[in-house]
């Protein structure tokens, strides 16, 4: 039987009827009510462990179909910059249903501001891993130096590698291989804390609404249990609208710190769903990402890394962390210090360590074992033939004399 993982409820401002799924290479949506072009919609998020059965019969089917999730994180945008949060469905590179539904909106959808005029249900599932090296993990190009504006004549594929010769066998993982796809009863995030609560609840012999109000909340019976009707006055700032921003805003103010109100969405997203990747007693940690594609690097997403870290005696790590595929790569003899490799999960940006130039700090983990996996094989999918690069470093070599003379030519 499917089991709901996870929820969030949200607000679009929806223009031209018009929205997309970010993440996805799914395209535009349009709502059935195409009588109505700018508007808001309130949406309903939900991931579930395998194909959920139909909603209630306050919801009309609109629409199903599958895709392939780049990172397993997806977002409601709409044409003109509008987005909604982040939401984590799964793994990345695997293929995903989802079955979209509609209802007129009722009291407590969305934020719950009374001010909405569709409200729309999502319900994603995962069907397969597809991960696939040679389309999901390709290197970047090579690089080739010119001389002022002008480039050597390579033909464009001697610029890409080709993968290499030798077939590489590509991991397949089952669905409950990984934690996103797994409930945890003492993940601290809403749907957690709700199972907690729910479980406390049945334990004393009373509903999870009357320990709500127990606590304060002011709730009926039968009302639906989502962040804004489940937050207690006194926990919100009552500065946003939004119950996952404002909720996020009050927690930091009381530690004497918080971002900047264009950063707050950011910032809680990526707490929210760091969380959501890992085991409750799962050891974090933060490494420097450097060069190309260091600026984002979706969560959820494995991949080796690289840190200068003290060489401890007695063989201690640092902090405990990039233990999974391990290598010692060089040492500084003066600094007593070893450039270490490894393979992580990542979770999020840290935001309390900032970086320089083209180097961004992360919060991961180490990667599970096939996670880990899917990082291996494509390293030896894309190990570079030696051969093969050298005859290329002699042609560029040549290219370059060629093109230098060239330009010296015309300076005589």
């Amino acid at each position: 039987m499917a089991q709901l993982l996870r929820r969030l409820d949200d607000e679009v401002y929806v223009e031209y009827n018009t929205f997309g799924l970010d993440g996805t290479d799914l395209p535009g949506w349009s709502s059935p009510t195409d009588e109505i072009y700018h508007f808001v919609a309130a949406v309903r998020l939900e991931a579930w462990d395998a194909e959920p059965g139909p909603a209630d019969a306050s919801w009309t089917p609109a629409d199903s179909a599958t895709f392939v999730a780049e990172s397993g994180v997806v977002a409601i945008i709409s044409m003109m910059d509008g987005k909604g949060h982040d939401f984590l469905i799964g793994p990345p590179h695997f293929e995903y249903g989802v079955h979209m539904y509609l209802r007129e909106p009722e009291p407590g959808d969305g934020h719950a501001t009374g001010e909405c005029d569709e409200t729309w249900l999502l319900r994603f599932w995962p069907i397969r891993d597809v991960f696939d090296p040679i389309t999901h993990a390709a290197p970047f190009s090579y690089i080739a130096r010119g001389v002022l504006y002008y480039s050597i004549d390579l033909e464009p594929e001697q610029l890409v590698q080709p993968p290499a010769r030798r077939e590489v066998p590509v991991p397949v993982s089952a669905v409950a291989d990984w934690v996103s796809l797994r409930p945890d009863q003492d993940l601290d995030t809403f749907d957690g804390w709700l199972r907690r609560l729910s479980r406390r609840a049945e334990d004393r012999g009373v509903t999870v609404h009357e320990s709500l109000r127990e606590a304060g909340v002011d709730i009926e019976d039968g009302a639906e249990l989502t962040l804004a009707s489940c937050t207690p006055p006194r926990a919100r700032a009552g500065r946003f609208k939004d119950p996952l921003i404002d909720l996020y805003y009050a927690e930091r103010a009381r530690r004497g710190s918080f971002p900047g109100e264009d950063r707050l969405r950011e910032y809680a997203d990526g707490e929210r769903i760091a969380k959501e990747l890992c085991h409750r007693d799962t050891r974090t940690f933060s490494v420097p990402v450097e060069g190309r594609g260091a600026l984002y690097v979706p969560p959820g997403v494995s991949r080796r890394v690289w840190r200068w870290e003290d060489d401890i005696l007695g063989g201690e790590l640092m902090d405990g962390g990039l233990i999974v595929d391990r290598q010692v790569l060089a040492r500084n003899p003066w600094t007593r210090q070893v450039l270490v490799s490894g393979i992580v999960t990542v979770l999020r940006q840290d935001h309390d360590r900032r970086g320089c130039g083209d180097t961004v700090w992360y919060v991961v983990r180490d990667a599970e074992p096939h996670e880990a996996a899917r990082v291996l094989c494509a390293e030896a999918t894309w190990e570079e033939d030696p051969d093969q690069r050298r005859a290329l470093d002699e042609v560029a070599k040549e290219k370059l004399i060629d093109l230098r003379a060239t330009y010296r030519s015309r300076d005589v």
